[in-house]
């Protein structure tokens, strides 16, 4: 499936397919984390009621019915990028994710607390990177770079680079810790760097953060 490979921004499809048919393909997709988070938008005959139920209970994230309007499709693709834009802000915090019903939004999260888990485990290790994340979760460079860049519009590096200085500030209010040794627990081995990049980010120094809260 070319899906797995591409890993596009969306997928339009008709139900009606020679090698497999739309709900099938849906199927796939929707069940597979790689893939899971790709909108799927099917084209369906009006009167096709089945497949239309089928669709709505594996998960597709709009049907259009056959012939369909240029504006209506037009409509329910910007519909789609709304709810992603919701996703990037869902994902932009570290702080717990607030309670959904929605499956499809469930399933995202566990991908999300899965990769923040590993990162969390390595966050010391300066030299672990977006390789040794992809062999931990058996999947290629490509898929999971376009995959967590779809749902949270950040980069895995991004991504770990914020936690990182989220874990440090953080642990600068236990006195116990001196900023070097606070700045090595979060992976960061040269201290001016680990104070500019903290700096840019909070818009104080870790000292000037530490006298603050002294």
């Amino acid at each position: 499936m070319k899906a797995l490979n591409l890993i596009p921004d969306i997928v339009l499809s008709d139900v009606m397919m020679p090698e497999m048919d739309g709900i099938e393909m849906l199927g796939k997709i929707k069940t597979d984390f790689r893939t899971s988070h790709i909108p799927v938008v099917l084209l369906t005959a009006k009167a096709d009621i089945d497949s239309r139920l089928t669709g709505l209970e594996r998960g597709a994230d709009a049907y259009i019915a056959k012939p369909f309007n240029e504006n209506e499709l037009h409509i329910q693709l910007k519909n789609l990028i709304e709810q992603r834009k919701k996703l990037h802000e869902r994902y932009a915090s570290f702080a717990k994710f607030p309670d959904t019903a929605e499956l499809a939004i469930k399933t995202e999260d566990a991908f999300m607390i899965k990769v923040r888990e590993i990162l969390e485990k390595n966050i010391g290790n300066e030299e672990y990177d977006i390789n040794n994340l992809c062999r931990e979760l058996a999947v290629s460079h490509a898929q999971l770079y376009r995959k967590f860049k779809s749902i949270s519009n950040q980069t895995i590096a991004g991504y770990f680079k914020l936690l990182r200085l989220h874990k440090a500030k953080e642990l600068l209010s236990r006195p116990e810790l001196n900023i070097t040794q606070v700045a090595f627990t979060v992976g960061f081995k040269n201290l001016s760097h680990f104070s500019r990049e903290f700096t840019q980010q909070f818009g104080q120094s870790p000292k000037e953060l530490r006298k603050q809260k002294s």
